[in-house]
């Protein structure tokens, strides 16, 4: 019985250090997947910013981005007294992994003075279906209309004349004098 109990005894302690061998690999399995996770957030995930192919510089979110721009269009707007003027378009966030990112105040800095082109919300002016030019907002459009109607007598409904509402650049868009002349040399 001696060998017999010797062999049991043997086996069991073979399987005990089978399981302790296989607890210790999966122990480190899950240690080193923590560790790679660890080292893979650290380099932390953004946004590299372009306009028109050229990067800006990168973000942590693209709400960073979002709010900077937010920030500069409304203070174009208190500038050119219009609720409408708008960075131009052309903007790309493209997802990558960043170390060094812009902070909002960073981020206006660099929208500011980067060149973009501002653009405003504005109104096309058409004479029978001949674009006359663009103003700044869809009120300024109506009056001007309006202005041009009372010095011609002519009726609004008679007149060929619509505003069509587009995103132009703001310096393509002409006042309010420009724009009466352009019609009556159109409409003439």
């Amino acid at each position: 019985m001696s060998d017999v109990v010797k062999n049991e005894r043997d086996n069991r302690r073979k399987k005990r250090l089978r399981k302790k061998r296989q607890s210790t690999v999966v122990t480190i399995m899950i240690f080193v997947i923590m560790a790679t996770v660890g080292v893979v957030n650290a380099q932390t995930q953004g946004y590299e910013v372009f306009y028109h192919g050229r990067s800006l510089g990168y973000v942590q979110t693209a709400g960073v981005f979002e709010s900077a721009v937010d920030r500069i269009q409304n203070s174009l707007g208190e500038t050119y007294n219009n609720d409408n003027v708008l960075l131009g378009d052309g903007f790309e966030l493209v997802p990558t992994r960043v170390e060094n990112s812009m902070d909002f105040d960073a981020c206006v800095q660099v929208l500011s003075n980067a060149g973009i082109e501002l653009c405003v919300k504005g109104t096309a002016i058409v004479v029978n279906n001949q674009e006359v030019g663009t103003m700044a907002s869809f009120d300024e459009a109506q009056r001007v209309i309006a202005a041009y109607q009372n010095i011609s007598g002519i009726e609004a409904k008679n007149s060929g004349i619509q505003c069509i509402e587009k995103t132009v650049p703001i310096s393509e868009t002409k006042d309010f004098s420009a724009m009466l002349k352009n019609i009556k040399a159109l409409k003439n």
